[in-house]
């Protein structure tokens, strides 16, 4: 199973990623491409596969990515060969840009948009620590990218002014994927 999380600058998709693995090990983090430089802290191979834009493109005429997008002037990448693998559970984010050249290419997925208002996302970019003009600059990229893709996605998580705490957050995707997959089965047994 392939589960894809969608959703704007600091709406809490990258930590209901890392959330979901650490519950359910059964469920593996993609990890992507990119050209951009990494951050502080950042891990080559765990949060990223940090390459150059010559190596990024001669990955996409080998036709190695499932789907591959710029976002903020770098350019993003997903394996196809880790979504095509059956035996394991996958957890991306993706942009809904990337989500849907995935369903081009026909990779199945599990979707599900998270879904916070703008201002709580704004006041939740300024806590974590960005300037002002970061936290603004990320506000306004997110606008009109994400313009019709809750008509697109399998699931809505509406966290508006994050009325759900991030263990909610989990229970509520654990929810949506036993749902969706009745054989599915959790690992750790108990929800929080």
């Amino acid at each position: 199973m392939n589960v894809v999380l969608i959703g704007a600058s600091a709406s809490g998709k990258s930590t209901l990623q890392k959330m979901l693995i650490e519950k359910e090990p059964c469920f593996k983090k993609v990890v992507t491409y990119t050209t951009r430089p990494p951050r502080d802290g950042e891990v080559d191979g765990v949060d990223y596969h940090y390459i150059t834009t010559a190596e990024f493109g001669k990955l996409v005429n080998e036709g190695f990515f499932a789907e591959h997008n710029s976002y903020r002037e770098w350019l993003y990448g997903t394996p196809k060969h880790e979504l095509m693998n059956d035996n394991e559970n996958h957890v991306i984010v993706l942009t809904p840009a990337g989500y849907r050249e995935l369903k081009k290419n026909n990779i199945a997925s599990l979707s599900v948009l998270i879904d916070v208002d703008r201002r709580s996302r704004l006041i939740k970019n300024l806590e974590r620590g960005d300037n002002i003009e970061e936290a603004y600059r990320r506000s306004l990229s997110d606008v009109g990218q994400f313009d019709g893709v809750s008509n697109e996605v399998d699931y809505i998580i509406d966290n508006s002014q994050y009325r759900y705490s991030e263990k909610e957050m989990l229970n509520i995707l654990l929810d949506i994927i036993t749902k969706t997959d009745p054989n599915f089965r959790y690992q750790q047994l108990t929800l929080f």
